[in-house]
């Protein structure tokens, strides 16, 4: 339906950890309803959006890929390879350009920050065709802060909302050229957008990144808290004002 409204150019495609017949989500595990979740494999889910024709501007991997890169288990770390390799795999059979990865463990203080480049970076010269991008998640590794991070990285995912809560925004004006998908992270109040506990507001950090930046990049929407039905008008105004 918002696609059918015009209110969006195309999705982001979130392949939830709650799909992994394996085992549960790492991350946020008390939230997941792992067992109740449908499995999907990736060859299910590229047949599935094939038949559904839907444009995925960008795929955004399982969040728990930093978690298996940074536990320390043999198994764990090939396991996180084989999600950035399959995630990348999908973006590359339906021709999207982006794909957003955390790669880090946020409660980890310690990690070999070299060796977790070299393993992501190897996979993603694979898919030349693809931009594998790294999202300013929080972290806890000593001397490091998010954008420090990802500063690092050939091609970046701003995130609003962890920008907001490290004070990182203006920060990222020196990397805007690495800068290719930048996720708007909102709560929608009545027909505007409202972004809570920043010093900045939606708007006045909008103005910033396609204005003053010229950011020509992605844009993704991800509503604080979900669209409840009542909203959807609202959420359909709110979405072809950020087109304007």
């Amino acid at each position: 339906m918002v696609f059918r409204d015009s209110a969006v150019d195309g999705f982001e495609l979130q392949l939830e950890p709650e799909w992994d017949g394996e085992n549960p989500p790492l991350t946020d595990a008390e939230l997941a309803d792992w067992a109740e979740t449908p499995k999907f494999t990736f060859r299910e889910i590229l047949t599935l959006l094939r038949e559904q024709r839907l444009p995925v501007l960008s795929i955004h991997a399982s969040r728990d890929v930093g978690n298996y890169l940074c536990s320390g288990r043999k198994g764990d770390l090939e396991k996180g390879k084989r999600l950035i390799n399959d995630s990348l795999s999908l973006a590359d059979d339906l021709g999207t350009e982006v794909c957003v990865f955390h790669i880090w463990d946020t409660w980890k203080t310690k990690f070999d920050l070299n060796n977790l480049k070299k393993v992501f970076l190897d996979i993603a010269s694979q898919f030349p065709g693809v931009k594998t991008s790294v999202e300013n998640i929080p972290t806890h590794l000593k001397h490091y802060t998010p954008f420090s991070l990802v500063e690092q990285f050939d091609f970046v995912t701003l995130d609003l909302r962890w920008a907001a809560l490290y004070d990182e925004l203006d920060k990222f004006e020196s990397v805007i050229d690495k800068v290719v998908n930048v996720h708007l992270r909102g709560r929608l109040e009545q027909n505007n957008w409202v972004l809570d506990r920043s010093s900045f507001s939606f708007q006045e950090a909008l103005d910033r990144i396609a204005n003053r930046w010229r950011y020509p990049g992605l844009l993704t929407v991800e509503p604080e808290g979900g669209v409840e039905s009542p909203c959807y008008d609202s959420f359909i105004r709110a979405m072809k004002s950020l087109k304007n």
